[in-house]
């Protein structure tokens, strides 16, 4: 029995050190492009986004919604037959379970968007508009200036880099940083703070600030519910010089587990 499988495509982000996106780069027969992977950004001297480093944590949470999903997906699927070989059967099955995720960042990637529309003043899909109103009813309530807008920082020192959704400030209370999150909610359950939130904003803060200001930069992810059309939360992270160390650590220890350094790359012209 032929049985097509979805390809899936590694996630990991990279950029040169000039801040341009490599996250694919052509394929030698010039027969499109691919994702890039350590091999290349070993010999092109990319940095890893924020995203990337913070992949190697363990997210215990996550991986059993995960295991939930492979295990609930086995009885939506058509059965293995005689002659289906069990790997294919697996890959049935994982493809099944995670088309919610798929279906999910799709949303995700729309409502993204029609809040970089909304912000430049410009048009954005009607259907939109109950995520993204609160966003902009806050945004106006709270005397927020949004600064900057899907800026690349990037820190060489440290070895990395990212797109940071929004510098701003607020009001006479000095420096900030938001991130935009969709996601599922329950009625009556507030999102949780994840501490790998904090050390993205914490990353970015330090980049474009400078680690010296992190003790007085307000910092939140402003989480949009996907499953509650307008209900959107604020969910803050405090002590950012704090949750900046921990971020470096993870940086070392990527270095250690990719067996590369991209501060010490010393190489030729850089990928643009």
């Amino acid at each position: 029995m032929a049985v097509i499988l979805k390809p899936r495509e590694l996630s990991a982000h990279w950029y040169s050190r000039a801040g341009a996106p490599a996250h694919r780069i052509p394929k030698k027969d010039g027969a499109g492009d691919r994702p890039t992977n350590i091999t290349d950004a070993r010999r092109l001297g990319l940095l890893p986004s924020v995203t990337t480093v913070l992949s190697i944590l363990s997210k215990p949470q996550l991986e059993k919604w995960k295991m939930r999903q492979v295990a609930l997906a086995t009885l939506r699927v058509q059965p293995k037959s005689a002659e289906e070989p069990p790997e294919y059967y697996a890959e049935r099955v994982i493809d099944e379970a995670f088309q919610q995720v798929e279906d999910a960042a799709d949303l995700g990637t729309r409502i993204h968007a029609a809040l970089e529309h909304g912000l430049a003043g410009e048009h954005y899909p009607e259907e939109m508009e109950v995520y993204v109103e609160p966003v902009f009813r806050w945004k106006a309530e709270k005397r927020i200036e949004f600064t900057a807008r899907e800026l690349v920082v990037v820190n060489a020192g440290a070895g990395f880099a990212g797109k940071c959704d929004v510098f701003c400030t607020f009001g006479k209370q000095g420096k900030g940083i938001l991130d935009f999150k969709t996601k599922k909610t329950e009625p009556g359950k507030s999102p949780e703070a994840y501490p790998e939130f904090g050390m993205q904003l914490a990353a970015y803060a330090a980049t474009h600030y400078g680690v010296d200001a992190l003790p007085e930069v307000r910092a939140a992810n402003i989480v949009i519910s996907t499953t509650e059309p307008g209900r959107m939360e604020i969910v803050k992270h405090e002590n950012l010089p704090e949750l900046y160390a921990c971020f470096l650590n993870a940086c070392e220890v990527w270095r250690f587990l990719k067996g590369y350094d991209p501060r010490q790359w010393e190489g030729g012209a850089d990928a643009r």
